[in-house]
């Protein structure tokens, strides 16, 4: 074993979730039971390879998380973040919100240092429990010098993604994280191997998140008055998720006409898991349409993460052609 001077050194940030909830043995049913440092302690090889520091921010399952806490979370971070004494950066957090609270992170703090997100899909005694995986697989990427520049990362099942493109798409396996562009890497054998490049766009430093900005999930035969509802509510933002590559019912034409008007954003994403929205039909509802309009097509961005980057764009006062730019 190394001398424990020379280990890379993390800070681990707890915020709770499925990684600190044991599952019971009569009942079967999930519980939170561990604090942060309760959850580390039982995953003992982790000292035999990191110096590690923890920081419990939270304790809440995923679903329980705000913008308002990945505030909190990010004001944190920057400080972190520049520490000289660390190597990297551990997130664990519930799995529910790890397609947005990452992408938070990576559109509002800078990455000097490598942040990688993970947690469990599995509680402490299940018996496919992947939480000790996890946690060493995530360290070892925020300590590795390949990971430099990439931004935020998000680590599941040996596997490396980008929190820009990651998807949860299982809602109990352990595989359940995806991206419609691949992994950027993985681990193998206990060594970080990346397959793709990848860098930390535009960051925007984010101090408020108190924006209305509610998604519309579009559907056959949806109300028309849906969107009337939410432009009349004090919306600041609407995200529209469309159908295709950005297109809506003909009868809501009208409607998000007079929101833009209004000087509501309003962004059209797809509803589809891959692939990107943009102008291409030139019909009543079609995303031709809606962009003379004035709205603004999403681009590979999907709702969540649409929404996400409008409110960070916004509470730094950026202009509609800077946001237009920003999705473009």
């Amino acid at each position: 074993m190394k001398e424990h001077r020379n280990l890379p050194k993390i800070v681990i940030y707890t915020t709770g979730g499925t990684i600190q909830c044991s599952k019971d043995a009569l009942s079967g049913k999930v519980a939170p039971s561990l604090t942060g440092a309760q959850m580390l302690e039982r995953l003992t090889a982790l000292k035999d390879h990191f110096s590690m520091e923890i920081i419990e921010i939270f304790n809440m399952p995923g679903s329980d998380l705000t913008l308002e806490d990945g505030l909190t979370l990010a004001k944190s971070l920057r400080v972190t973040q520049m520490r000289d004494d660390i190597d990297g950066i551990v997130v664990l957090q519930g799995t529910d919100t790890m397609d947005e609270i990452p992408f938070f992170i990576n559109v509002t703090v800078a990455c000097r240092k490598p942040v990688v997100f993970t947690g469990s899909m599995k509680s402490t005694h299940d018996l496919y429990s992947d939480a000790l995986g996890n946690v060493f697989g995530a360290a070892t990427v925020a300590c590795d010098p390949q990971s430099v520049g990439r931004g935020v990362l998000v680590y599941f099942n040996e596997t490396i993604y980008s929190a820009d493109d990651v998807n949860k798409y299982h809602s109990s396996r352990i595989d359940a994280f995806r991206s419609p562009l691949g992994p950027l890497g993985s681990i193998v054998e206990d060594r970080v191997r990346y397959y793709r490049s990848n860098e930390q766009k535009t960051v925007y430093g984010a101090e408020r998140v108190d924006f209305r900005v509610p998604i519309l999930k579009c559907y056959a035969g949806i109300e028309p008055d849906l969107f009337d509802y939410l432009a009349g509510s004090g919306s600041d933002g609407i995200v529209i998720e469309g159908y295709g590559t950005g297109n809506i019912p003909d009868y809501l034409s009208e409607p998000v006409r007079r929101a833009v008007e209004q000087g509501i954003y309003v962004i059209v994403t797809t509803r589809c898991v891959d692939g990107e929205s943009y102008a291409c039909y030139d019909y009543v509802g079609g995303g031709v349409q809606l962009e003379r309009f004035g709205t603004i097509m999403s681009g590979e961005l999907n709702a969540i993460k649409s929404r996400i980057l409008l409110i960070a764009m916004m509470a730094c006062g950026k202009s509609i052609e800077e946001i237009r730019e920003a999705f473009s």
